[in-house]
């Protein structure tokens, strides 16, 4: 009993394992929107059996991030144009409502950590050696701050539903797009109105910038 007790928690672990690395790939556009999702070379890569990978696939199914198709194969789900714009005025909603609460959660080190990320990309940048990993991260970093100091748990768990697909359409964009300095100029600004709990220019600037970023990703397109 003790042997088939193990052998179960075994497989969930390495499905757990599959799921993150699959997911993670898919975050980071390793496996793009209309790839193929190939059990046997996953496998492979991942030195575990098709099992796990197959019941990773079904837990990426059951969050939308893949669509399996029958007898043709299972592929990660594109997103349409009204996907996009629909994700991103959700969005713009929650993110208006949790600044609102947020703005007087965030501390003052939280923004010296946000001013010294940004200091850090800025220099990369320069350098010519900035990377999107690290750019979307710090990106992401600014939005995340917000949604994790909101007093509302709706709007943080619609987001994180959301979060996902939008980091993924991020770095689809950033491959093609100049967009950075800009980026980062607006994302300063953002940091400088939550030191300053400029609220009522908060929302107008966050909202700016929603809207920037939704259209440099249908750019893209």
């Amino acid at each position: 009993m003790e042997n088939v007790v193990n052998k179960k928690h075994t497989r969930k672990n390495l499905s757990q394992y599959a799921y993150k690395e699959i997911r993670n790939r898919i975050y980071l556009n390793h496996i793009k929107p209309g790839d193929l999702i190939k059990e046997v070379d996953l496998s492979e890569e991942l030195g575990i059996s098709r099992t796990p990978v197959r019941e990773a696939i079904k837990m990426l199914a059951s969050e939308d991030l893949v669509e399996v198709r029958e007898g043709v194969g299972t592929f990660v789900k594109m997103l349409s144009f009204k996907d996009i714009k629909d994700i991103f005025e959700v969005r713009k909603a929650l993110e208006v409502i949790a600044v609102k609460t947020a703005v007087n959660r965030i501390t003052e080190n939280d923004i010296e950590k946000l001013e010294e990320n940004f200091k850090n990309i800025s220099i990369q940048l320069e350098k010519g050696k900035l990377n999107k990993e690290d750019f979307n991260e710090v990106d992401m970093n600014v939005h995340e701050l917000i949604f994790n100091r909101c007093d509302n748990n709706y709007a943080k768990g619609l987001f994180e539903e959301i979060k996902l697909k939008i980091k993924q359409y991020q770095y689809l964009s950033y491959e093609s797009l100049n967009d950075t300095t800009e980026s980062i100029s607006q994302h300063l600004e953002i940091i400088y109105l939550l030191r300053n709990k400029e609220i009522d220019k908060l929302v107008v600037t966050l909202n700016n910038h929603i809207d920037w970023s939704l259209k440099c990703m249908l750019s893209y397109y």
